[in-house]
């Protein structure tokens, strides 16, 4: 049986309703061999423990895959399964960021330093955050060895970190694909799906739509 954990850090233990919603859909739809699990840290201020925290509790209990998911988001049923079918080792799917100007998690955020995988149907990317991030086993095992050690009630790993690097800080996603990228294995974004992001009001968008946008104007603007 596939056992699929997902990771979600709430700090004042809230989730929108979008989410609570998606959650339930999921769990009604599931197939029959695979066992989904659902796991909170409440009540953390620092975002990168919590997610490194709930990451070695999932990695501990030997399950397969990881899904890093953010309380503040929805996304449809599909979205999550396609996640799990993709033959890859570490794909996400793109969250439009808290602002009024269409931009997203990806970085960096130019079109041009990524490229489309035609056989996956997949975005090869330098960066995509967590806020829906699916890990393999794989990939599991490659933050964990490259994770240090802390204590939090036991050991546990860092898995992920904020640093600063060349005089700017650099956050706990980015080091999540870098440590991944040392390793040989190659991040991939499903541009196909985009979460929505609740924050002051609904932020909504679709990724695929973006990127073609920007090629085609790229295109027209080198034949001009």
């Amino acid at each position: 049986m596939r056992r699929v954990a997902i990771l979600t850090p709430s700090y004042d233990g809230k989730v929108v309703c979008d989410f609570a919603v998606a959650m339930a859909e999921v769990f009604r739809r599931k197939p029959a061999d695979m066992d989904v699990n659902l796991n909170f840290w409440m009540g953390e201020a620092l975002i990168q423990k919590a997610r490194s925290n709930l990451f070695c509790d999932a990695y501990e209990a030997g399950y397969n895959d990881v899904v890093f998911i953010d309380a503040d988001q929805a996304f449809t049923t599909q979205t999550f399964f396609d996640l799990l079918a993709h033959p890859v080792h570490a794909v996400g799917v793109p969250v439009p960021m808290k602002v009024d100007e269409e931009r997203y998690n990806i970085r960096p955020e130019a079109f041009e330093k990524h490229r489309w995988n035609a056989e996956l149907k997949l975005l090869e990317v330098e960066v995509i955050g967590t806020g829906m991030l699916r890990l393999d086993r794989q990939a599991m095992d490659v933050l964990w060895n490259k994770g240090k050690r802390y204590f939090d009630g036991k050991e546990r790993r860092l898995i992920c970190d904020v640093q600063i690097v060349n005089g700017g800080m650099v956050s706990e996603d980015v080091q999540i694909c870098s440590k991944l990228k040392d390793a040989g294995i190659t991040v991939y974004a499903d541009i196909k799906n985009t979460c929505d992001h609740f924050g002051t009001k609904k932020y909504t968008g679709d990724y695929r739509r973006h990127y073609a946008t920007s090629l085609v104007g790229q295109i027209m603007k080198d034949k001009i």
